[in-house]
């Protein structure tokens, strides 16, 4: 009785250690920029799970399908051009459209030359954007001058 206790246990116990290993294996993402995208080899990213950061959207690239669920569009780092299809089942934030910053999440398909992204995010850059520095001291200092009486 004990024997077949130890024996379900360890069985159970590998059980769990492999799940966990396929689980982690399967949610992990390289991170990278486009630059280290289009430097790897084929063997080296074909078919693995990339994050791919530091690009924006080229202005009128965005191809919707009948649906208007999946586009196809362009992505640059200033330098570089990729095609990109958006694979996932999301809809798309309200901020994803021309010269909008992204990361996505996705593989990369050597013989398309094209990133497939299943999860897409994006952000406006204008939205987003700081004020100038000088010009905030300049109001600050005449609201302290202000305030003295100066």
């Amino acid at each position: 009785m004990r024997k077949k206790l130890i024996i379900g246990s360890v069985v159970a116990a590998l059980g769990v250690i492999v799940l966990m290993v396929l689980g982690v294996r399967q949610s992990s993402a390289r991170h990278m920029t486009l630059d280290d995208l289009l430097l790897q080899s084929a063997e080296q990213i074909s078919g693995r799970r990339i994050q791919l950061a530091g690009c924006t959207v080229v202005p009128g690239t965005i191809e919707w399908d009948e649906y208007r669920h999946r586009p196809v569009f362009q992505i640059t780092d200033g330098e570089r051009l990729l095609e990109v299809r958006y694979t996932g089942n999301a809809v798309l934030p309200d901020t994803f459209q021309d010269r909008a910053q992204l990361v996505m999440e996705g593989r990369f398909v050597p013989e398309r030359d094209r990133f497939e992204a299943k999860v897409v995010m994006a952000k406006c850059p204008s939205k987003y954007e700081g004020q100038n520095y000088d010009d905030y001291r300049t109001a600050q200092g005449a609201e302290a001058n202000t305030a003295t009486g100066s």
